[in-house]
């Protein structure tokens, strides 16, 4: 639970402000997310053993359904290159706080109102986990792609000049 809950800490605090990203490190979350989300899932199969394909069922589940989530925001948040190539400007956003801590809460929440039900209530917190992780990877993607088509809109602007 605390990993989760700081993750959630860390997430929301980039959220809610705009920040300077680079293309580079706009991966390093999604990255880390999954490598928590593997220990989190061998935690939990230790605890509350679940077949194999359960598990990877809730994974591909949570991630089906956090991709569309995904682009919604991807397309929704406001991207603006710097003047350093590969570097650009994202918006604030709220949503996508709202949507992380809704499915974090629900996890824990599954977890703690059907602890009889061990595989089940562990598979529902995985998909949750891929939910996030798709949820985050598909924005970047729609995100990364918008700032690919501002880019050379920037430099025909700044030849202009």
């Amino acid at each position: 639970m605390l990993p989760l809950l700081i993750v959630a800490v860390l997430l929301a605090y980039r959220m809610i402000r705009p920040q300077k990203i680079s293309v580079t490190r706009m991966w390093i979350t999604p990255i880390f997310l999954c490598a928590l989300t593997g220990w989190v899932i061998y935690a939990n199969d230790l605890l509350n053993p679940a077949p194999p394909l359960e598990i990877a069922a809730g994974l591909i589940i949570g991630a089906i359904a956090g991709i569309p989530f995904g682009i919604l925001r991807g397309m929704h948040t406001d991207v603006r290159p710097t003047e350093r190539r590969g570097v650009m400007y994202l918006g604030s956003s709220w949503v996508t706080l709202v949507i992380f801590l809704a499915a974090f809460g629900l996890r824990y929440g599954v977890r703690e109102l059907m602890p009889q039900r061990g595989s089940l209530s562990a598979t529902l917190g995985d998909g949750l986990l891929a939910f996030a992780i798709a949820f985050i990877v598909s924005s970047y993607v729609v995100i990364l792609r918008k700032y690919e088509r501002l880019v050379p809109k920037a430099a025909a602007d700044e030849l202009k000049t």
